[in-house]
């Protein structure tokens, strides 16, 4: 713990664009991460995720905040459409900025995964190491008794041991940065109006 008593909460944040279609994916994939990651820390692995980190009647957009201040290090999800969510982005973008604050320019502190695509990427994800899940990426709930879900299922446990390293060496706890994308900014001021 810092002086102030302060420390993290979670060891990941699981960062990831909804989607109706492939939510029971992206569950699926949270799950069997936290399992793997948990083997491989040799404790429980806390994981920050929406759906299970907020609860009702908070404040989401706070807890959000809140959950990527107070976690070692990020996963994400990688697709065209994570990187048209401002949500996502503010996400990452916070993430980078304590990389940048703490000059880690051959490692950094995100895990992505790329769900698709690529190259509609912006160029700063377009140079990071990615682990690629594409080929097992599905829209339909019968994949997890599908063979290419055990395929998965052995990435998932490669990318959990290089998760755990980022785990390992994140740095000392600090009040990180959070970087809000630029529509979440005007969509403040646009309330304040109200």
């Amino acid at each position: 713990m810092t002086a102030s008593g302060a420390d993290y909460s979670h060891d990941v944040f699981f960062s990831y664009r909804r989607h109706s279609l492939t939510l029971d994916w992206t569950r699926g994939v949270h799950r069997r991460l936290q399992f793997w990651l948990t083997q491989e820390l040799g404790r429980d692995a806390k994981v920050f995720v929406d759906e299970d980190s907020i609860e009702t009647g908070d404040r989401w957009p706070d807890k959000l905040k809140e959950g990527l201040r107070q976690s070692r290090c990020m996963v994400c999800v990688w697709s065209p459409s994570y990187f048209h969510s401002d949500w996502c982005v503010s996400e990452w973008r916070s993430f980078l900025a304590r990389e940048e604050r703490l000059g880690l320019q051959s490692h950094g502190l995100i895990a992505p995964m790329r769900f698709h695509d690529g190259e509609h990427f912006p160029s700063e994800a377009r140079e990071v190491q990615w682990t690629d899940v594409a080929p097992y990426t599905s829209t339909l709930p019968a994949f997890w008794a599908s063979q290419r879900a055990l395929e998965l299922e052995d990435r998932l446990k490669e990318f959990a041991a290089s998760v755990a390293k980022l785990v390992r060496r994140a740095p000392q706890f600090e009040d990180w940065p959070i970087v809000e994308a630029p529509g979440l900014a005007l969509a403040k001021i646009e309330l304040a109006k109200l």
